[in-house]
Protein backbone atom coordinates (compact mmCIF):
# COMPACT_ATOMS: atom_id res chain seq x y z
CA UNK A 1 0.00 0.00 0.00
CA UNK A 2 2.76 2.53 0.74
CA UNK A 3 4.38 1.72 -2.65
CA UNK A 4 0.93 2.72 -4.48
CA UNK A 5 0.58 5.57 -2.50
CA UNK A 6 3.90 6.91 -3.75
CA UNK A 7 3.42 6.37 -7.04
CA UNK A 8 0.02 7.72 -7.47
CA UNK A 9 1.25 11.00 -5.74
CA UNK A 10 4.71 11.24 -8.10
CA UNK A 11 1.75 11.06 -10.97
CA UNK A 12 -0.89 13.66 -9.48
CA UNK A 13 2.31 16.03 -8.96
CA UNK A 14 4.34 15.57 -12.23
CA UNK A 15 3.26 18.62 -13.89
CA UNK A 16 5.53 20.45 -10.79
CA UNK A 17 8.58 18.10 -10.54
CA UNK A 18 11.44 18.00 -12.45
CA UNK A 19 11.63 15.57 -15.48
CA UNK A 20 14.78 14.47 -17.71
CA UNK A 21 12.61 12.59 -19.71
CA UNK A 22 9.57 14.19 -20.26
CA UNK A 23 8.04 10.76 -21.62
CA UNK A 24 8.93 8.95 -18.38
CA UNK A 25 6.73 9.34 -15.78
CA UNK A 26 7.24 6.58 -13.18
CA UNK A 27 10.02 3.85 -12.98
CA UNK A 28 8.80 0.73 -15.76
CA UNK A 29 8.83 -1.49 -12.95
CA UNK A 30 6.65 0.19 -10.49
CA UNK A 31 3.43 -0.75 -13.09
CA UNK A 32 3.40 -3.93 -13.29
CA UNK A 33 0.97 -6.46 -11.94
CA UNK A 34 -2.46 -5.70 -10.54
CA UNK A 35 -0.88 -2.96 -7.25
CA UNK A 36 -1.31 -0.13 -9.00
CA UNK A 37 -5.45 0.34 -8.93
CA UNK A 38 -7.53 -1.55 -6.68
CA UNK A 39 -10.71 0.33 -7.14
CA UNK A 40 -12.95 2.59 -8.95
CA UNK A 41 -12.23 5.13 -6.60
CA UNK A 42 -8.47 4.83 -7.48
CA UNK A 43 -9.40 5.05 -10.94
CA UNK A 44 -11.91 7.87 -10.70
CA UNK A 45 -9.32 10.30 -8.24
CA UNK A 46 -6.35 9.43 -11.00
CA UNK A 47 -9.23 10.84 -13.88
CA UNK A 48 -9.85 13.85 -12.00
CA UNK A 49 -6.41 14.73 -12.02
CA UNK A 50 -5.87 14.12 -15.57
CA UNK A 51 -8.86 16.98 -15.83
CA UNK A 52 -7.25 18.79 -13.41
CA UNK A 53 -3.51 19.26 -15.09
CA UNK A 54 -5.36 20.37 -17.94
CA UNK A 55 -7.69 23.03 -15.97
CA UNK A 56 -4.39 24.37 -14.71
CA UNK A 57 -2.79 25.08 -18.21
CA UNK A 58 -5.62 26.41 -19.78
CA UNK A 59 -6.83 28.91 -16.79
CA UNK A 60 -4.34 31.47 -16.68
CA UNK A 61 -5.11 33.07 -20.18
CA UNK A 62 -3.74 30.41 -22.53
CA UNK A 63 -7.39 30.61 -24.17
CA UNK A 64 -7.47 34.64 -24.03
CA UNK A 65 -4.18 34.44 -26.02
CA UNK A 66 -5.88 33.20 -29.02
CA UNK A 67 -8.30 36.32 -29.10
CA UNK A 68 -4.95 38.64 -28.58
CA UNK A 69 -2.95 37.79 -31.20
CA UNK A 70 -3.38 39.58 -34.67
CA UNK A 71 -6.88 41.36 -33.26
CA UNK A 72 -8.27 44.55 -34.03
CA UNK A 73 -7.61 45.65 -30.35
CA UNK A 74 -5.89 49.02 -29.39
CA UNK A 75 -4.76 49.63 -25.79
CA UNK A 76 -4.61 52.86 -23.64
CA UNK A 77 -1.83 54.33 -22.22
CA UNK A 78 -1.94 56.79 -19.12
CA UNK A 79 -2.72 55.57 -15.87
CA UNK A 80 -2.51 51.40 -17.52
CA UNK A 81 1.21 52.61 -18.61
CA UNK A 82 2.83 50.29 -16.10
CA UNK A 83 0.66 47.40 -16.85
CA UNK A 84 0.78 47.27 -20.84
CA UNK A 85 4.68 48.26 -20.50
CA UNK A 86 4.90 44.68 -18.05
CA UNK A 87 2.14 42.88 -20.57
CA UNK A 88 2.51 44.42 -24.02
CA UNK A 89 -1.03 43.83 -25.51
CA UNK A 90 -0.78 46.35 -28.05
CA UNK A 91 2.64 44.35 -29.01
CA UNK A 92 1.01 41.01 -29.42
CA UNK A 93 -2.07 42.15 -31.33
CA UNK A 94 0.81 44.07 -34.01
CA UNK A 95 3.27 42.33 -34.06
CA UNK A 96 2.63 38.57 -34.69
CA UNK A 97 6.14 37.86 -36.21
CA UNK A 98 8.32 39.76 -33.64
CA UNK A 99 12.23 40.86 -35.50
CA UNK A 100 14.91 40.84 -33.04
CA UNK A 101 14.68 44.77 -33.54
CA UNK A 102 11.17 44.21 -32.18
CA UNK A 103 10.29 44.92 -28.20
CA UNK A 104 7.11 42.57 -28.74
CA UNK A 105 10.33 39.79 -29.58
CA UNK A 106 10.93 39.54 -25.18
CA UNK A 107 7.06 39.56 -23.95
CA UNK A 108 6.36 36.48 -26.26
CA UNK A 109 9.23 34.17 -23.62
CA UNK A 110 8.43 36.18 -20.41
CA UNK A 111 6.08 37.13 -18.12
CA UNK A 112 2.06 36.75 -17.69
CA UNK A 113 0.45 34.18 -20.17
CA UNK A 114 2.96 34.70 -23.24
CA UNK A 115 5.37 32.87 -21.45
CA UNK A 116 2.31 30.47 -21.00
CA UNK A 117 2.15 29.93 -24.88
CA UNK A 118 5.84 28.59 -24.90
CA UNK A 119 5.41 26.15 -22.55
CA UNK A 120 4.61 22.84 -23.74
CA UNK A 121 5.61 20.28 -20.93
CA UNK A 122 1.92 20.70 -18.95
CA UNK A 123 0.57 19.41 -22.32
CA UNK A 124 2.68 16.26 -22.14
CA UNK A 125 2.53 15.79 -18.63
CA UNK A 126 -1.31 15.31 -19.23
CA UNK A 127 -0.72 13.12 -22.26
CA UNK A 128 1.83 11.06 -20.14
CA UNK A 129 -0.99 10.48 -17.78
CA UNK A 130 -3.43 9.81 -20.17
CA UNK A 131 -1.27 7.30 -21.99
CA UNK A 132 -1.50 5.74 -18.72
CA UNK A 133 -4.56 5.85 -17.79
CA UNK A 134 -5.12 4.01 -21.55
CA UNK A 135 -2.69 1.14 -20.15
CA UNK A 136 -3.49 0.71 -16.29
CA UNK A 137 -7.23 0.28 -16.88
CA UNK A 138 -7.04 -2.65 -18.57
CA UNK A 139 -4.60 -3.91 -15.88
CA UNK A 140 -7.65 -3.50 -12.78
CA UNK A 141 -8.25 -6.98 -10.54
CA UNK A 142 -11.17 -8.74 -12.24
CA UNK A 143 -14.68 -7.72 -11.58
CA UNK A 144 -13.93 -4.29 -10.28
CA UNK A 145 -14.98 -2.88 -13.39
CA UNK A 146 -17.44 -3.71 -16.18
CA UNK A 147 -16.78 -3.75 -19.68
CA UNK A 148 -18.43 -0.86 -20.23
CA UNK A 149 -16.68 0.96 -17.69
CA UNK A 150 -13.12 -0.06 -18.85
CA UNK A 151 -13.75 1.23 -22.46
CA UNK A 152 -15.58 4.33 -21.59
CA UNK A 153 -12.19 5.39 -18.92
CA UNK A 154 -10.13 4.85 -21.96
CA UNK A 155 -12.09 6.78 -23.87
CA UNK A 156 -11.50 9.59 -22.06
CA UNK A 157 -7.72 9.11 -22.22
CA UNK A 158 -7.67 9.16 -25.60
CA UNK A 159 -9.85 12.41 -26.00
CA UNK A 160 -7.65 13.72 -23.62
CA UNK A 161 -4.29 13.20 -24.99
CA UNK A 162 -5.84 14.19 -28.61
CA UNK A 163 -7.29 17.01 -27.22
CA UNK A 164 -3.49 17.77 -25.92
CA UNK A 165 -2.16 16.99 -29.28
CA UNK A 166 -4.89 19.50 -30.83
CA UNK A 167 -3.75 22.25 -29.33
CA UNK A 168 0.23 21.64 -29.10
CA UNK A 169 0.00 21.40 -33.31
CA UNK A 170 -2.07 24.84 -33.19
CA UNK A 171 0.50 26.15 -31.23
CA UNK A 172 4.10 24.80 -32.48
CA UNK A 173 3.05 22.94 -35.41
CA UNK A 174 5.44 19.63 -35.92
CA UNK A 175 5.74 17.63 -32.21
CA UNK A 176 6.72 14.63 -31.02
CA UNK A 177 4.09 11.82 -30.62
CA UNK A 178 3.73 9.03 -28.41
CA UNK A 179 0.95 6.61 -27.01
CA UNK A 180 3.01 4.43 -24.98
CA UNK A 181 3.23 4.74 -20.89
CA UNK A 182 6.42 3.46 -20.29
CA UNK A 183 8.55 5.25 -23.38
CA UNK A 184 11.49 6.86 -21.79
CA UNK A 185 13.99 7.87 -24.77
CA UNK A 186 14.15 10.71 -26.83
CA UNK A 187 11.70 11.16 -29.53
CA UNK A 188 12.29 13.11 -32.61
CA UNK A 189 9.13 15.79 -33.63
CA UNK A 190 6.79 14.51 -36.10
CA UNK A 191 5.26 16.54 -38.85
CA UNK A 192 2.11 18.33 -37.84
CA UNK A 193 -0.45 16.04 -40.74
CA UNK A 194 0.90 13.12 -39.62
CA UNK A 195 0.52 13.73 -35.70
CA UNK A 196 -3.20 15.08 -36.80
CA UNK A 197 -4.25 11.71 -38.92
CA UNK A 198 -3.17 9.85 -35.92
CA UNK A 199 -5.07 11.34 -33.63
CA UNK A 200 -7.83 11.40 -35.69
CA UNK A 201 -7.60 7.40 -36.36
CA UNK A 202 -7.13 7.32 -32.20
CA UNK A 203 -10.40 9.42 -31.41
CA UNK A 204 -12.51 7.61 -34.08
CA UNK A 205 -11.78 4.24 -32.65
CA UNK A 206 -12.76 5.50 -29.29
CA UNK A 207 -15.23 8.02 -29.29
CA UNK A 208 -18.59 5.76 -29.62
CA UNK A 209 -17.37 4.35 -26.14
CA UNK A 210 -18.34 7.96 -24.53
CA UNK A 211 -21.87 8.52 -23.69
CA UNK A 212 -23.69 10.98 -25.36
CA UNK A 213 -24.21 12.69 -22.14
CA UNK A 214 -24.39 12.04 -18.48
CA UNK A 215 -27.25 11.82 -15.82
CA UNK A 216 -25.58 13.27 -13.43
CA UNK A 217 -25.79 17.12 -14.23
CA UNK A 218 -22.44 18.19 -12.98
CA UNK A 219 -20.36 15.67 -15.21
CA UNK A 220 -21.98 17.54 -18.57
CA UNK A 221 -19.10 18.79 -20.54
CA UNK A 222 -16.58 18.67 -18.02
CA UNK A 223 -16.22 14.85 -18.55
CA UNK A 224 -15.39 13.88 -21.69
CA UNK A 225 -18.47 12.96 -24.06
CA UNK A 226 -19.22 11.82 -27.47
CA UNK A 227 -20.32 15.19 -28.60
CA UNK A 228 -17.05 16.55 -27.64
CA UNK A 229 -15.01 13.89 -28.85
CA UNK A 230 -17.01 14.73 -32.93
CA UNK A 231 -16.25 18.17 -31.98
CA UNK A 232 -12.18 17.38 -31.28
CA UNK A 233 -12.33 15.17 -34.46
CA UNK A 234 -14.37 18.12 -36.32
CA UNK A 235 -11.38 20.54 -35.34
CA UNK A 236 -8.41 18.37 -35.89
CA UNK A 237 -9.86 17.67 -39.52
CA UNK A 238 -10.42 20.79 -40.68
CA UNK A 239 -6.94 21.87 -39.32
CA UNK A 240 -5.32 18.86 -41.51
CA UNK A 241 -6.87 19.79 -44.60
CA UNK A 242 -5.59 23.40 -44.02
CA UNK A 243 -1.74 22.25 -44.12
CA UNK A 244 -2.10 19.07 -46.63
CA UNK A 245 -1.74 18.32 -49.70
CA UNK A 246 -4.75 19.64 -51.75
CA UNK A 247 -5.79 16.19 -53.21
CA UNK A 248 -6.57 14.98 -49.48
CA UNK A 249 -8.44 17.98 -48.57
CA UNK A 250 -11.72 16.67 -49.89
CA UNK A 251 -11.48 13.39 -47.40
CA UNK A 252 -11.35 16.12 -44.34
CA UNK A 253 -14.12 17.96 -44.98
CA UNK A 254 -16.23 14.47 -45.63
CA UNK A 255 -15.39 13.40 -42.87
CA UNK A 256 -16.35 17.02 -40.93
CA UNK A 257 -19.60 16.45 -43.15
CA UNK A 258 -20.68 13.37 -41.86
CA UNK A 259 -19.53 14.34 -38.01
CA UNK A 260 -21.96 17.22 -38.41
CA UNK A 261 -24.81 14.66 -39.17
CA UNK A 262 -23.65 12.52 -36.30
CA UNK A 263 -23.97 15.33 -33.67
CA UNK A 264 -27.08 16.60 -35.01
CA UNK A 265 -28.79 13.32 -34.57
CA UNK A 266 -28.30 13.65 -31.23
CA UNK A 267 -31.38 15.22 -28.46
CA UNK A 268 -29.10 15.86 -25.83
CA UNK A 269 -27.63 18.94 -27.30
CA UNK A 270 -29.42 21.91 -28.29
CA UNK A 271 -28.81 25.53 -28.59
CA UNK A 272 -29.41 27.83 -25.96
CA UNK A 273 -31.39 31.12 -26.57
CA UNK A 274 -29.22 34.27 -26.76
CA UNK A 275 -31.17 36.14 -23.88
CA UNK A 276 -29.95 37.69 -20.58
CA UNK A 277 -30.00 34.70 -18.85
CA UNK A 278 -29.41 31.95 -21.07
CA UNK A 279 -26.39 33.90 -21.19
CA UNK A 280 -25.46 33.57 -17.85
CA UNK A 281 -26.63 29.97 -17.99
CA UNK A 282 -24.79 29.24 -21.15
CA UNK A 283 -21.08 30.49 -19.88
CA UNK A 284 -21.36 29.32 -16.66
CA UNK A 285 -21.44 26.11 -18.18
CA UNK A 286 -23.00 22.46 -18.08
CA UNK A 287 -25.77 23.09 -20.65
CA UNK A 288 -27.32 21.34 -23.13
CA UNK A 289 -25.31 23.36 -25.82
CA UNK A 290 -21.85 21.99 -24.15
CA UNK A 291 -19.72 19.84 -25.90
CA UNK A 292 -16.75 20.18 -23.73
CA UNK A 293 -15.22 22.74 -21.38
CA UNK A 294 -13.56 23.33 -18.05
CA UNK A 295 -15.31 23.82 -15.02
CA UNK A 296 -14.57 26.39 -11.90
CA UNK A 297 -17.04 27.42 -8.89
CA UNK A 298 -15.79 30.74 -6.86
CA UNK A 299 -18.16 29.28 -4.27
CA UNK A 300 -16.00 25.58 -3.40
CA UNK A 301 -12.63 28.13 -3.75
CA UNK A 302 -11.66 27.30 -6.93
CA UNK A 303 -11.11 30.27 -9.34
CA UNK A 304 -9.14 30.83 -12.68
CA UNK A 305 -6.97 33.57 -13.45
CA UNK A 306 -8.16 37.51 -13.76
CA UNK A 307 -6.41 36.43 -17.05
CA UNK A 308 -8.72 33.68 -18.53
CA UNK A 309 -11.62 36.44 -19.13
CA UNK A 310 -10.92 38.68 -22.26
CA UNK A 311 -13.19 40.72 -20.06
CA UNK A 312 -10.68 41.96 -17.95
CA UNK A 313 -8.94 43.68 -20.84
CA UNK A 314 -11.46 44.88 -22.84
CA UNK A 315 -14.18 45.93 -19.64
CA UNK A 316 -14.30 48.43 -16.73
CA UNK A 317 -16.28 49.11 -13.53
CA UNK A 318 -18.96 48.62 -13.07
CA UNK A 319 -18.36 44.87 -15.06
CA UNK A 320 -14.54 44.56 -13.37
CA UNK A 321 -12.78 45.45 -10.61
CA UNK A 322 -13.20 48.44 -8.24
CA UNK A 323 -13.97 52.32 -8.76
CA UNK A 324 -10.50 52.76 -10.18
CA UNK A 325 -11.12 50.68 -13.31
CA UNK A 326 -13.14 53.80 -14.96
CA UNK A 327 -12.05 52.89 -18.32
CA UNK A 328 -11.73 49.53 -19.79
CA UNK A 329 -7.09 49.08 -20.96
CA UNK A 330 -8.62 47.89 -24.10
CA UNK A 331 -11.13 47.90 -26.69
CA UNK A 332 -12.31 46.66 -30.25
CA UNK A 333 -11.32 49.23 -33.47
CA UNK A 334 -14.85 50.65 -34.39
CA UNK A 335 -13.91 49.78 -37.75
CA UNK A 336 -13.38 46.58 -37.25
CA UNK A 337 -16.70 46.46 -35.57
CA UNK A 338 -18.52 47.78 -38.25
CA UNK A 339 -17.71 45.30 -40.02
CA UNK A 340 -18.29 42.34 -37.72
CA UNK A 341 -21.78 44.00 -36.57
CA UNK A 342 -23.40 46.08 -38.79
CA UNK A 343 -25.82 48.58 -37.72
CA UNK A 344 -29.02 48.44 -39.29
CA UNK A 345 -28.91 44.32 -39.45
CA UNK A 346 -30.30 42.73 -36.28
CA UNK A 347 -28.28 40.46 -34.29
CA UNK A 348 -29.05 39.99 -30.32
CA UNK A 349 -25.62 39.50 -29.93
CA UNK A 350 -24.89 43.14 -30.37
CA UNK A 351 -26.46 44.48 -27.19
CA UNK A 352 -26.32 41.60 -25.14
CA UNK A 353 -22.26 41.32 -24.99
CA UNK A 354 -21.17 44.91 -25.84
CA UNK A 355 -21.49 48.75 -24.63
CA UNK A 356 -20.11 51.50 -26.08
CA UNK A 357 -19.92 49.44 -28.99
CA UNK A 358 -19.43 51.65 -31.86
CA UNK A 359 -17.23 54.15 -29.89
CA UNK A 360 -13.93 54.04 -30.56
CA UNK A 361 -12.32 54.78 -27.18
CA UNK A 362 -11.90 52.79 -23.26
CA UNK A 363 -15.34 53.36 -22.31
CA UNK A 364 -16.04 50.02 -25.11
CA UNK A 365 -16.26 47.24 -22.70
CA UNK A 366 -16.93 43.52 -23.76
CA UNK A 367 -19.85 41.92 -21.50
CA UNK A 368 -20.03 38.85 -23.13
CA UNK A 369 -18.32 37.08 -20.07
CA UNK A 370 -19.75 39.80 -17.47
CA UNK A 371 -22.23 37.33 -15.53
CA UNK A 372 -20.86 37.76 -11.95
CA UNK A 373 -20.71 40.65 -9.99
CA UNK A 374 -23.25 42.23 -7.25
CA UNK A 375 -23.52 46.35 -6.35
CA UNK A 376 -21.15 47.20 -9.23
CA UNK A 377 -18.33 45.56 -7.28
CA UNK A 378 -16.66 42.42 -9.27
CA UNK A 379 -17.24 39.33 -6.87
CA UNK A 380 -15.53 36.67 -9.43
CA UNK A 381 -16.16 35.95 -12.72
CA UNK A 382 -17.61 32.53 -12.10
CA UNK A 383 -17.78 31.73 -15.92
CA UNK A 384 -15.96 28.44 -17.01
CA UNK A 385 -13.87 27.83 -20.10
CA UNK A 386 -15.92 27.02 -23.04
CA UNK A 387 -13.60 24.83 -24.77
CA UNK A 388 -16.42 23.59 -27.84
CA UNK A 389 -20.23 24.23 -27.91
CA UNK A 390 -22.59 23.35 -30.43
CA UNK A 391 -22.67 26.29 -32.57
CA UNK A 392 -18.57 25.43 -33.14
CA UNK A 393 -19.95 21.92 -34.93
CA UNK A 394 -22.60 23.72 -36.66
CA UNK A 395 -20.26 26.52 -38.30
CA UNK A 396 -17.63 23.63 -38.90
CA UNK A 397 -19.68 21.90 -40.82
CA UNK A 398 -21.19 24.79 -42.61
CA UNK A 399 -17.32 25.07 -43.72
CA UNK A 400 -16.86 21.63 -44.73
CA UNK A 401 -20.18 21.49 -46.65
CA UNK A 402 -19.54 25.17 -48.60
CA UNK A 403 -15.89 23.78 -49.69
CA UNK A 404 -17.35 20.71 -50.74
CA UNK A 405 -19.67 23.13 -52.67
CA UNK A 406 -23.00 21.71 -51.11
CA UNK A 407 -23.76 25.24 -50.78
CA UNK A 408 -27.58 24.99 -49.72
CA UNK A 409 -26.74 22.12 -46.83
CA UNK A 410 -23.69 24.73 -45.76
CA UNK A 411 -26.67 27.61 -45.30
CA UNK A 412 -28.87 25.30 -43.50
CA UNK A 413 -26.15 24.83 -40.91
CA UNK A 414 -24.71 28.29 -40.87
CA UNK A 415 -28.34 29.70 -40.33
CA UNK A 416 -28.74 27.78 -37.08
CA UNK A 417 -26.23 29.83 -35.49
CA UNK A 418 -27.60 33.07 -36.90
CA UNK A 419 -31.59 32.21 -36.12
CA UNK A 420 -30.61 31.81 -32.28
CA UNK A 421 -29.18 35.07 -32.95
CA UNK A 422 -31.96 36.69 -34.62
CA UNK A 423 -30.01 37.96 -36.89
CA UNK A 424 -30.70 37.86 -40.66
CA UNK A 425 -30.59 34.60 -42.70
CA UNK A 426 -27.77 34.36 -45.07
CA UNK A 427 -28.38 33.00 -48.43
CA UNK A 428 -25.08 33.35 -50.33
CA UNK A 429 -22.94 30.97 -52.16
CA UNK A 430 -19.44 30.10 -53.39
CA UNK A 431 -16.80 32.10 -52.20
CA UNK A 432 -18.83 34.98 -50.55
CA UNK A 433 -21.28 31.94 -48.27
CA UNK A 434 -17.12 31.10 -47.29
CA UNK A 435 -16.76 34.48 -45.89
CA UNK A 436 -20.27 34.98 -44.27
CA UNK A 437 -19.42 31.10 -42.68
CA UNK A 438 -16.10 33.23 -41.34
CA UNK A 439 -17.28 36.21 -40.34
CA UNK A 440 -19.98 34.38 -38.33
CA UNK A 441 -17.31 32.35 -36.68
CA UNK A 442 -15.50 35.67 -35.60
CA UNK A 443 -18.97 36.95 -34.30
CA UNK A 444 -19.88 33.80 -32.63
CA UNK A 445 -16.84 32.62 -30.74
CA UNK A 446 -15.49 36.18 -29.91
CA UNK A 447 -13.76 35.76 -26.19
CA UNK A 448 -13.45 31.88 -26.87
CA UNK A 449 -9.92 31.61 -27.62
CA UNK A 450 -10.68 30.83 -31.40
CA UNK A 451 -10.00 34.34 -33.93
CA UNK A 452 -6.31 33.59 -34.30
CA UNK A 453 -6.45 30.05 -34.93
CA UNK A 454 -9.53 30.37 -37.29
CA UNK A 455 -7.24 33.10 -39.47
CA UNK A 456 -4.40 30.51 -39.40
CA UNK A 457 -6.54 27.61 -40.19
CA UNK A 458 -8.12 29.49 -43.09
CA UNK A 459 -4.86 31.97 -44.26
CA UNK A 460 -6.96 34.81 -43.98
CA UNK A 461 -4.01 35.27 -41.07
CA UNK A 462 -2.03 37.02 -44.70
CA UNK A 463 -4.79 38.83 -46.00
CA UNK A 464 -5.50 42.68 -44.80
CA UNK A 465 -9.50 42.11 -45.46
CA UNK A 466 -9.13 39.79 -42.58
CA UNK A 467 -6.69 40.56 -39.94
CA UNK A 468 -5.04 44.27 -39.65
CA UNK A 469 -1.86 42.54 -38.52
CA UNK A 470 -1.28 40.54 -41.26
CA UNK A 471 2.03 37.98 -41.34
CA UNK A 472 3.27 37.63 -44.69
CA UNK A 473 2.80 34.48 -46.87
CA UNK A 474 6.60 34.04 -46.98
CA UNK A 475 7.09 34.50 -43.19
CA UNK A 476 4.27 31.94 -42.86
CA UNK A 477 5.27 29.76 -44.53
CA UNK A 478 8.84 30.14 -42.26
CA UNK A 479 6.43 29.22 -39.50
CA UNK A 480 5.71 32.76 -38.32
CA UNK A 481 2.33 31.58 -37.31
CA UNK A 482 3.86 29.19 -34.59
CA UNK A 483 4.43 30.40 -31.29
CA UNK A 484 8.15 29.75 -30.21
CA UNK A 485 9.31 26.92 -27.93
CA UNK A 486 10.98 27.52 -24.71
CA UNK A 487 14.65 26.08 -24.51
CA UNK A 488 13.45 23.87 -21.58
CA UNK A 489 11.69 21.80 -24.15
CA UNK A 490 15.77 20.40 -24.96
CA UNK A 491 16.58 19.41 -21.37
CA UNK A 492 12.81 17.34 -20.80
CA UNK A 493 13.71 15.84 -24.71
CA UNK A 494 16.92 15.67 -26.17
CA UNK A 495 15.06 14.55 -29.58
CA UNK A 496 13.62 17.80 -29.53
CA UNK A 497 14.51 21.14 -32.29
CA UNK A 498 12.76 24.17 -31.73
CA UNK A 499 11.09 26.42 -34.10
CA UNK A 500 13.91 27.70 -36.65
CA UNK A 501 11.54 30.85 -36.73
CA UNK A 502 11.97 32.25 -33.77
CA UNK A 503 15.40 31.29 -33.48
Amino acid sequence: MKKYTIILLAILTLSSSGCKKFLNIVPTDALSGNNFWQTQKDVETFTNGLYAKFRSKVSAGFMTVGDLRSAPISTTDGSYGVYLSANDIYGLAAYSSPTASNPARTQWTMGWTFQNMTLWKPFYDIIASANLLYKQVDEMPAGVLSATEVKKYKAEAVFMRNLCYFFLVRLYGDVPYNTNALTTGALPRTPMVQVLNKCIADMEAAKADLPWTYANPSLVGVRAMRGGAIALLMHMNMWAAAFDAEANKQKYYTAVKELGTEISSSTDYALMPYTIEDNKRLFKGRTKESLFEVYQSFNNGEKFSTYANLGYVLSHYPYLGATTFTTSRGYYQKTWMDKIYSDGVPDARKDLWFENRTINNNTFQFKKFANTYVNGITVQNDDDIIIFRLSDAYLLTAEALANLGEDTDAQVYLNKVRQRANATVIGSTGDQLKDDIYLERVREFMGEGQYYYDLVRTKRICDTKYCPYPISVGAFNAGAWTWPIDESALTENPGMTLNNYWR
